[in-house]
């Protein structure tokens, strides 16, 4: 009895290793049978029994049939490293099975109502937005008119009152802008006989010598005229001097490259060549033309010395003031 038992589960045992075992077609048209138990870049290894295996089957001999079945089957058992080697080497579905999941059903869309009734020019006033453009269109001939009225110096009520007619606003206006500028009204002289005004330098007409009022006239002394002012100042005004004084400026190199930044030319420019830079510092006053050269702590100025110019290292440290100013002034 114990014999017979030994038999009949060795049997199960080769009945169960069979049921798991899978079946896999070649390319080649013939097909393998066995428990697929490692998977590599190379191929898969397949057991056939107890202690016998195929040799690593490479995985350009399997048709895509097999390989979605071995991919399924690592699916099953759950085994993600099988998966991952199994994944790139199943080829894409057919178009006709991805198709039956991509269909797309198309809704009805439903068309905008079109306005009816006649459409033309005056279909704009239908709508808000119609009415706006109209608005923004007639104020902006109304400014045209009344820049038109100011170019052409014409009387601006006219110009802009004709331009607010809706119908020929815009004709106005280029009719407007189409004629020459006119020259300004100038004041007429007052009529021959009338009184001249109070203040006036017009001459007041003299009554006839025949009269009394004429006789008695012409035979008073003739009153003289006031000369002319001999003095009057011809002179152009000339600017007045820049003063920075120590406590409201800080004196360095910065302050003179940008407030004295034309003095640092070899040729003046015709803003700057007739003034003069005047420093007082704790050594004295020093006048010059320009700034010939400056370092982080000093600056040299080119001073007038009898008919020559002379180069004077002047501190920042030692500056008081700083003035410029014209040459004609004392």
């Amino acid at each position: 009895m114990r014999g017979f038992g030994l038999l009949i589960g060795l049997w199960m045992g080769l009945m169960l290793q069979g049921a798991n075992a899978g079946a896999y077609t070649l390319a080649d048209g013939t097909s393998i049978s066995g428990d697929p138990i490692n998977y590599n870049d190379a191929g898969v290894l397949l057991k056939t029994g107890e202690d016998s295996y195929l040799p690593r089957i490479p995985w350009g001999k399997f048709t895509d049939e097999a390989l979605r079945q071995l991919l399924n089957e690592a699916k099953k058992a759950k085994n993600t490293h099988d998966q991952a080697i199994l994944e790139p080497m199943v080829p894409d579905e057919p178009a006709s099975e991805k198709a039956k999941f991509r269909q797309i059903t198309v809704k009805p869309v439903e068309m905008p109502v079109r306005p009816g009734g006649p459409l033309g020019v005056l279909a704009i006033l239908g709508s808000p937005l119609g009415w706006l453009l109209l608005l923004v269109l007639y104020g902006g001939n109304l400014f045209a008119a009344c820049e038109i009225a100011i170019y052409r110096n014409r009387p601006l009520p006219t110009v802009c009152g004709l331009a607010a007619i809706p119908l020929i606003g815009v004709a106005t206006s280029l009719y407007f802008l189409s004629l020459p500028e006119q020259a300004p009204a100038e004041d007429l002289s007052s009529p021959s006989g009338a009184a001249a005004a109070p203040g006036s330098n017009a001459p007041v007409p003299m009554p006839p010598a025949s009269t009394p009022a004429g006789r008695e006239m012409a035979a008073a002394p003739a009153e003289e005229e006031p000369e002319p002012a001999l003095f009057m100042s011809s002179q152009p005004k000339l600017p007045e001097p820049l003063v920075f004084r120590r406590g409201d400026f800080l004196f360095n190199r910065r302050f003179f490259e940008t407030k004295l930044t034309g003095f640092f030319r070899v040729v003046l420019s015709a803003a700057d060549k007739d003034m003069l830079i005047h420093i007082k510092s704790d050594r004295g006053d020093f006048v010059g033309k320009r700034i010939s050269r400056i370092t982080p702590s000093e600056l040299y100025l080119e001073v007038f010395k009898e008919d020559a110019t002379a180069e004077e290292m002047i501190p920042f440290v030692e500056i008081l003031e700083v003035q410029i100013r014209h040459k004609d002034l004392p």
